[in-house]
């Protein structure tokens, strides 16, 4: 017995696979100790669940196969053990309550006879890695002797399985260590390949570790910052970023170490010599720093090295700030203008509504901009035939329209009348939109209206004037003659007697005279232009309406 335990010992020691030593240790017990069966059950203490590591031939034979779970539940004196971690010898056990039994599932008791089990715990420099079950059948109840060699026999079983984990460690390491290596190479092979492409760059490129200090950097860098690669290698990136920079690019830095990389933002640089040369010619709008757009990215992540992509875009950002006052300025020009100026793409969708035109149409432009189609502006059809007349060459030329008269419609339904000028906005001899400048000419209707009323008024007072100045001479002129045969007909009518002949005619003669005198004093005083029908559509003077002082009849 004791020459199979020290050959277990020993093969134990030069054993790589830990089956074949797990094997070899529930054979040694079987064959040793006569023990019915052996396994051994790998599991910590306070687990609900233990795994079946190795079993004797005869469990084998029987039918369990290794790797199988064994709930600790059902078997307390396991559970029992892992806790204590002290050898516990259960005897007069029936069949079913072996762990064979569960794991065969039996129903009947199988080998006859009381079951004696003994339960050694693997225990090596204090932790527990398992049990060593040995079921033993009647009659073969092993000794105290016995027992203290299967105690030998799990304790060195533990240490084997100890050598076994860290062996397993020790592999896993090595190929993690290897995986890493090639991954490594993997990235070496993948970066070389694109050395090219940062040398011919476009863009300015240079690593800074996390200190700041640059790990590398492309020829484009040197030709936008004016410093040579030897210049720029090792150097603190924060001395060449203009002052003003320092405290922005500090907050950056602490960005980076909680991973957040912006991306396309401007940064001020000071390049060699203090500001840029273009081409040996003084450019008017150089100043002494620089502006790049810069794009920051995490590279080599084990340095905690970042990538600056960057290019120089000073006179595009002059440009841009002069476009800006430019457009403001146009802006404030339309705005500022007292007629409605709108502007629309294409389809018709609103782009430009200035406050003349929330004025004469009663929208508001937040109401308007990008949300209003054109065509709410005029009556149904107008709008189209307004697009009509600006692509037409019968209104001021092709794609314009010059003061044209229209209506259109206001926000609470009213119609506005306006003189358009409009025209097509052309992009390449492509229109992309339309714009139209609107006058309100309400009150310029209402001015000429009132204009025409009065010259009316004036050419009827003219009239009635004229009139009056031809009456007022025309009675001056016909009072005379009457006046003579209104004196002569009365001297004659004083000479002849009642009973002449020509009485009756002189008579005649005298009242007509007199009627005419009357005529004559309402044609002096006519004060105003007034007709009556007379033979059918002929108007003639009424004369007492034009003179309504006067008295008699105008018949």
């Amino acid at each position: 017995m004791l020459h199979s335990i020290v050959e277990l010992t020993r093969f134990l020691a030069k054993s790589q696979d830990l089956r074949d030593a797990l094997h070899a240790v529930v054979s040694c017990v079987t064959e040793s100790f006569g023990a019915a069966d052996c396994m051994v059950i790998l599991a910590h203490p306070g687990e609900a669940a233990a795994h079946l590591a190795a079993a004797s031939a005869v469990a084998s034979r029987d039918g369990p196969s290794l790797n199988l779970n064994i709930d600790l539940n059902a078997h307390p004196d396991l559970r029992g053990v892992l806790g204590s971690g002290q050898t516990v010898v259960i005897e007069n056990v029936d069949a079913r309550g072996l762990v064979r039994a569960q794991l065969l599932g039996l129903r009947s008791p199988g080998t006859p006879g009381p079951h004696t089990l003994v339960l050694v715990p693997l225990i090596h420099d204090g932790g527990q890695q398992g049990v060593l079950y040995t079921h033993f059948t009647a009659g073969r109840t092993p000794d105290a002797a016995s027992r203290e060699l299967l105690e030998l026999i799990a304790s060195t079983t533990a240490m084997a399985l100890r050598n076994a984990q860290m062996n397993e460690s020790l592999l896993y390491e090595k190929k993690q260590i290897t995986e890493q290596r090639a991954r490594v190479e993997h990235r070496m092979r993948f970066f070389q390949r694109y050395a090219d492409f940062f040398e011919s760059a476009a863009d300015g490129m240079i690593v800074v570790d996390h200190a700041g200090r640059i790990l590398f950097s492309n020829p484009r860098a040197s030709e936008i910052t004016g410093y040579s690669r030897s210049e720029l290698t090792n150097a603190s990136v924060l001395g060449f970023l203009s002052r003003k920079e320092i405290r922005r690019t500090a907050h950056l830095v602490r960005g980076f170490r909680k991973g957040i990389y912006p991306r396309g933002i401007d940064v001020r640089f000071t390049p060699k010599g203090g500001g840029p040369e273009r081409k040996g010619k003084a450019d008017p709008r150089a100043v002494k720093d620089l502006t790049l757009n810069v794009t920051f990215s995490p590279v080599l992540r084990a340095e905690r090295a970042v990538l600056f992509t960057f290019r120089d875009v000073t006179l595009e950002r002059a440009t841009e700030v002069e476009l800006r006052r430019t457009t403001e300025f146009l802006e404030r020009v339309i705005d500022s203008s007292v007629d409605a100026i709108v502007s629309s793409d294409m389809s018709g969708r609103v782009l430009l509504f200035n406050r003349a035109a929330a004025r004469i149409f009663g929208y508001e432009p937040r109401d308007v901009i990008g949300k209003l189609n054109v065509e709410r502006l005029y009556p149904a059809g107008v709008a189209r035939e307004v697009m009509r007349k600006i692509r037409s060459a019968d209104h001021g030329g092709p794609r314009r329209l010059e003061d044209y008269r229209v209506d259109m419609m206001s926000s609470r339904g009213e119609t506005i009348p306006v003189n358009i000028s409009a025209a097509l906005i052309m992009d390449n001899d492509k229109p992309i939109g339309s714009v139209g400048v609107f006058t309100d000419v309400r009150d310029k209707i209402r001015m000429e209206s009132r204009l025409q009323l009065a010259q009316e008024e004036l050419r009827e007072r003219e009239k009635s004037l004229a009139l009056a100045e031809l009456a007022g001479t025309t009675a001056h002129e016909l009072n005379q003659p009457l006046t003579g045969v209104i004196g002569y007909a009365e001297i004659l009518m004083k000479q002849i007697s009642a009973d002449s002949p020509f009485a009756p005619a002189l008579e005649v003669i005298l009242s007509e005279s007199q009627r005419m005198a009357g005529i004559v004093k309402k044609i002096g005083k006519i004060t105003r232009y007034e007709t009556r029908n007379y033979l059918g559509d002929t108007n003639i003077l009424d004369l007492d309406k034009a003179a309504p002082e006067s008295g008699g009849s105008a018949e």
